[in-house]
This record gives C-alpha cells, sequence and structure tokens, in this order.
C-alpha cells in the first residue's frame, strides 16, 4: 500500500472506539458477529490495552496464549523505538516521541500516551506545528475515552496556540484541522449550526484522516445541516455546492436520500429515512444522547414546511403525505402546538389544522406555520407603545 494511501486511512483504534461502543449497547451485546470483527482487529494490531479493558468490561474470558503473542510482539516494537531514543539529533529524538505516542495510542496504552502528548505539548521549545499535533492527539484520547468536558477543554488550547502564533499563512494546515475537530466537539454539544458551518468549510480541504473517515464528516455535514440551516441557505450551501453533491453520491447516497426527501417535499419518504436515521444515531458514539432531540426537530421541521403552503389542512390529508394516521399527526402537532413551537390551532370539529390569524399573522401575509414576521410586528408594535408611554411619563416629570 503507497503512503498516499497510508494517510488517506483512519487508524484502526478509531475505528475500534465505535464498534466498542455499539456492544455497550443492548441490542448488540449479544452480537457474535460484531465480537468478532472487534477481536480481529485487535488480533491483527496486537492491541493489548484494549483487548485486556474490552475482556474486564463485557466479561469475557481472556486467552492468554493470544495475550502473550500480543505482548511479545509489542515489545519488541517499543525496544525499537527505545533503542532510537538514543541519537544524539534533536529531530530524530522529537520523531520517536511522536512514533512512541502513536505506537501506545495503538496498542491501547493511553496513560502513557497522554504523558507523552502533554510531554510534547507543554514543551515550549518545540514549534508551534509540534505542540498542535501533539493536541489533537489529547483530542483524539479524550474522544476514545467519550470525555466531552476535555475535548472541549484541548479545542481551546489549540486555538489560543494558534492564535499566539505569528503568521496566520504558516498555520493553515493547523487551522483546518482545528475545523474538522472542533465539529466533533459541537457535534457532542447539540451545536448543529456551528459544526454545519465548520464542516462545510473544510470538506474540499479535508485531511484529518487521522481521526475520522472523509465518508463521516459528509454524513456529519448532512445531519448537522439540514436541522440548522434555513431552506435558502440549504439551496446556496448545499444544492449549489458540486463538492459535497459528488460526495454524496459516491460516499453516502442514503442520506442524499435523506437530504432531498425533505427538500423535495415528499413526506412520506421522509418519514421512512427519519427512521433509518434514528437508528444510525442511537449506534453512533457521538449522537446518540441527542438522537431523540434530533428526530424531534426533523419532525417539527416537516410539519412547518408542509404548514407553510396552506392556510388550512385538513387531518387526513397532512396524514396521507406523511404515511400516518390522522391520530398521530393531531397528537403531534398538538404537541408542538402547547410548546409554542407551531403558532397554529387544531380545529377539531372540522377536522383541520388552521395557521392564519389565532397566529398573528396579517390575513393579506403569505400563510406560514411559524408566521415569525408577524409575531415579530405584533411585538414591535406592543414593545413600541410601551416605550412611547414611558417616553410621555417621563417628559411630565422633566423639567426642561
Amino acid at each position: 500500500m503507497s503512503n498516499s494511501e497510508l494517510c488517506h486511512q483512519t487508524p484502526e483504534y478509531i475505528m475500534l472506539t465505535k464498534i466498542r461502543f455499539k456492544l455497550t449497547l443492548t441490542e448488540y451485546k449479544n452480537d457474535d458477529n460484531l465480537k468478532n470483527e472487534f477481536l480481529n482487529i485487535i488480533t491483527r494490531e496486537n492491541m493489548t490495552h484494549y483487548y485486556q479493558n474490552a475482556c474486564k468490561e463485557f466479561n469475557w474470558k481472556i486467552d492468554e496464549d493470544l495475550l502473550y503473542k500480543m505482548k511479545h510482539e509489542n515489545e519488541i516494537i517499543l525496544q525499537k523505538l527505545e533503542s532510537s531514543d538514543n541519537s544524539n539529533f534533536e529531530d530524530t529524538e522529537k520523531e520517536n516521541c511522536r512514533k512512541k505516542l502513536d505506537f501506545f495510542c495503538e496498542i491501547g496504552d493511553l496513560d502513557h500516551a497522554t504523558d507523552i502528548a502533554n510531554s510534547i505539548f507543554k514543551d515550549e521549545t518545540n514549534s508551534t506545528s509540534i505542540r498542535v499535533e501533539a493536541a489533537f492527539a489529547l483530542f483524539r484520547i479524550k474522544y476514545i475515552k467519550n470525555n466531552v468536558r476535555l475535548m472541549g477543554k484541548m479545542i481551546a488550547e489549540i486555538t489560543n496556540l494558534i492564535e499566539r502564533s505569528c503568521s496566520s499563512g504558516s498555520n493553515w494546515c493547523c487551522r483546518n484541522k482545528l475545523k474538522v475537530y472542533e465539529a466533533v466537539y459541537c457535534l457532542t454539544t447539540r451545536n448543529f449550526p456551528r459544526a454545519a458551518s465548520l464542516l462545510l468549510d473544510c470538506i474540499p480541504t479535508f485531511e484529518s484522516y487521522e481521526l475520522l473517515p472523509f465518508k463521516e464528516v459528509v454524513e456529519y455535514t448532512i445531519l448537522s445541516g439540514i436541522i440548522s440551516l434555513s431552506r435558502s441557505d440549504i439551496d446556496s450551501q448545499f444544492n449549489n455546492n458540486g463538492f459535497l453533491q459528488q460526495a454524496l453520491l459516491t460516499e453516502s447516497p442514503k442520506y442524499r436520500e435523506y437530504f432531498y426527501s425533505l427538500y423535495d417535499c415528499h413526506y412520506k419518504q421522509f418519514f421512512e429515512n427519519l427512521a433509518w436515521i434514528e437508528t444510525e444515531l442511537r449506534t453512533n458514539c457521538l449522537l446518540r444522547a441527542h438522537y431523540r432531540y434530533y428526530v424531534r426537530e426533523m419532525r417539527l421541521k416537516a410539519y412547518s414546511q408542509l404548514l407553510q403552503a396552506y392556510r388550512t389542512i385538513n387531518l387526513s390529508r397532512m396524514a396521507m403525505e406523511f404515511g400516518v394516521t390522522e391520530e398521530y399527526i393531531e397528537q403531534e402537532v398538538a404537541c408542538f402546538i402547547a410548546s409554542g413551537k407551531l403558532h397554529c390551532k387544531i380545529d377539531k370539529v372540522a377536522g383541520m389544522i388552521v395557521t392564519i390569524s389565532a397566529a398573528g399573522c396579517n390575513k393579506g401575509q403569505a400563510p406560514t406555520a411559524t408566521c415569525n414576521r408577524g409575531l415579530i410586528y405584533q411585538n414591535t408594535i406592543k414593545k413600541g407603545d410601551a416605550l412611547l408611554n414611558r417616553l410621555k411619563k417621563l417628559g411630565q416629570v422633566i423639567d426642561y
């Protein structure tokens, strides 16, 4: 395999983290195929610490012969790395430190990896690029451990380090990588607008394969963008983005289908795709904590998009559009109305949803489910009247 191909591969220990997370879920706990895939990666890469920790976590019986063999292979590699430390050349020593850091990450000895990365990062005699790479490694270690708080801390550290460097142009590569790392952190904290903005910026020049594959970058861009961007922004930033469209066709056609089922108003197909997306999010270590929120907000977005085209719509018609029952639609819309997220009302007698004056819209205004402009106008008038009354009272007591 060529060096260029190796540079575009995500390390096995990063991919192992995703499989291990699945094994912690009830529905995959007894999945033999997933377990075998997990153990095959461990055996192939001699991941002793990952193997020991997994056996302890999942109550698996340790294969002592396999463990001995893997440890022996690791000792040989470590001896070679340590013998290289005797070199008198400073650059060679720093390169060996980076190799040892990668080695400990690969076998799962994250404590030693953290110590080495910290020593490189805190050594101010190192160049900015070397220190930043060490900080990125610390982020990956926290990502493996699913420590969101420390992931955020490392993003702040990297940002400060890059900003303190004298030339903005010299750190372009680091800044570009930082966008991907920060986007991953934003996904874990449910900051979808920021994640979408960062991912859209870095897709054409993506090179952070050490953190995640390009395919996942494309998928995360769709997931974060479709929930956080307006229809006009989606049109300009997604539909007119040739690079993203090509990536969707080649890397993630299923996500492209999900995206366009909503954009093209195929709501029944969208609900089917959303059900598939829900299963994907439930097994995703970054987004599992947010999958209920995500699915609920996407249903809301679909309802709002449909209702914008009508002043009134029959419940039966809306149920047919989404491929569900009238009772389901009525209950869903009622919940969103009660929470203030849909500004409309249900006429139970007529069996209709009304999206006009009750939501604060003007009669001459185009109907909209949220009626943002009408509500803003009414609030402005109310606040303006209150302000004029206060100014009038103030004028009565001030002696000009």
